[in-house]
C-alpha cells in the first residue's frame, strides 16, 4: 500500500518545526527515525497534510548523564532524535544504564534500531514495546516544547492509552530524562516473545535496593504488554521493609496477575498470558534481588 498524499516539509530549527506543528490547519506529523510512523502512513491509519522531518535538528541528538542532586541522584538526558542503537552502546559502557541496554536488544533488530529514535518510539507509546515500559519504570520525564513554551511530564502521566500520550497538538517531544538506578541497586529486564525481534508477549522491568539487613528498601517493578499503556505494579511496595522470601514474592505475584484482565488475542491465549505474569513477576523481582544483593556486598568490601 502507499500512503496517502502529503506535504514534506524538512526543517533546520526547532523553531521552524514548532512553527508548523502550532499551524492546526496542516495537522503534521513529525517524521525522525520513521520505523513507527512510514508503516502506518503506508497502511493509512494516519492522513496527516504535512510530514514535518527533524533530522537536521542535531542540537536533538544529545546524549549525557546528569546529576541532579547532593544524594547523587543520576539522570540520562537522552534528546529525542538519539537513535536506539546509540543509546544501546552508550547504556553498555555505563554502568548504572545496564538495564536499558538490555531492553534495547529486545527492540526490533540492529537494522531498525541503526534508524528508529528514543523519542519516536515514546511518542508512539506501543504499549507491547520495551521503551515505553523501561521509561515508566525508571521514573523518567518527558520534556515537551510548543510556540507557547517548554513543559515536563513525568512517565506516570505520559502514557494515555494505546498509541496516544500526553503531547497535545502542537507540541512535540524534544528531550527526556531517565533516572538511573543508583549503584548499589539491584535491576532486571525480562520480556517474552514468539521470535526475535517481535513486540513482546509479556516485559518485565525492576530496579530493587537491598538494605545491609537483607531487607527490601526500595522497589519499583513495570509490565508492559498487558493493557492499553505500560502498567506500574502497586503490589510490590508491599515487600518494602520485609526480609526477602519467595514465597512471599509469590504471593505478591498472585496478588498481581488476580487483579488483571488477560486478553485472548491471536498471538497467545489469556490463559497462557497470565502464566507468563506469574511467571515473569517472580522471576524479575528474583533476578533483581540477587543483583542488588552481589551490588550490596561489592558495596560493603569498598567501605571496609
Amino acid at each position: 500500500m502507499k500512503p496517502s498524499a502529503f506535504d514534506y516539509i524538512r526543517v533546520d530549527t526547532l523553531d521552524e518545526a514548532l512553527s508548523v506543528l502550532a499551524d492546526g490547519d496542516l495537522e503534521a506529523k513529525v517524521l525522525a527515525g520513521g520505523q513507527s510512523l512510514l508503516p502506518i502512513l503506508n497502511m493509512r491509519l494516519a492522513q496527516p497534510k504535512a510530514l514535518v522531518d527533524i533530522n537536521r535538528l542535531t542540537a536533538l541528538a544529545s546524549l549525557g548523564l546528569v546529576e541532579v542532586d547532593t544524594a547523587g541522584t543520576a539522570f540520562l538526558e537522552v534528546g529525542a532524535l538519539v537513535r536506539q542503537r546509540q543509546l544501546e552502546r552508550y547504556a553498555l559502557e555505563e554502568a548504572r544504564a545496564r538495564i536499558i541496554h538490555t531492553a534495547l536488544t529486545y527492540v526490533g533488530h540492529p537494522q531498525t534500531r541503526n534508524q528508529g529514535t528514543i523519542g519516536g518510539s515514546l511518542a508512539h507509546a506501543d504499549p507491547s514495546a520495551e521503551l515505553p515500559l523501561l521509561f515508566l519504570t525508571l521514573g523518567g520525564t518527558a520534556i515537551l516544547q510548543s510556540t507557547h513554551g517548554e513543559r515536563r511530564v513525568p512517565a506516570e502521566q505520559f502514557f494515555r492509552s494505546y498509541f496516544s500520550t500526553a503531547i497535545e497538538p502542537g507540541e512535540m517531544l524534544t528531550k527526556t530524562l531517565w533516572r538511573l538506578p543508583a549503584p548499589d541497586e539491584g535491576m532486571a529486564f525480562k520480556e517474552y516473545r514468539r521470535r526475535h525481534g517481535d513486540f513482546a508477549l509479556l516485559a518485565a522491568a525492576c530496579t530493587m535496593k537491598i538494605g545491609s539487613d537483607r531487607t527490601v528498601q526500595h522497589v519499583r517493578l513495570g509490565l508492559g504488554g498487558l493493557a492499553d499503556t505500560p502498567l506500574l505494579v502497586d503490589e510490590v511496595r508491599e515487600l518494602v521493609g520485609e526480609h526477602w522470601a519467595k514465597e512471599r514474592v509469590r504471593a505478591v505475584a498472585e496478588a498481581v496477575v488476580n487483579r488483571l484482565d488477560f486478553a485472548d488475542d491471536f498471538q497467545a491465549s489469556s490463559s497462557y498470558r497470565q502464566q507468563l505474569a506469574s511467571v515473569s513477576i517472580t522471576s524479575v523481582l528474583d533476578a533483581a534481588y540477587k543483583d542488588a544483593m552481589v551490588k550490596e556486598g561489592d558495596h560493603g568490601m569498598d567501605q571496609g
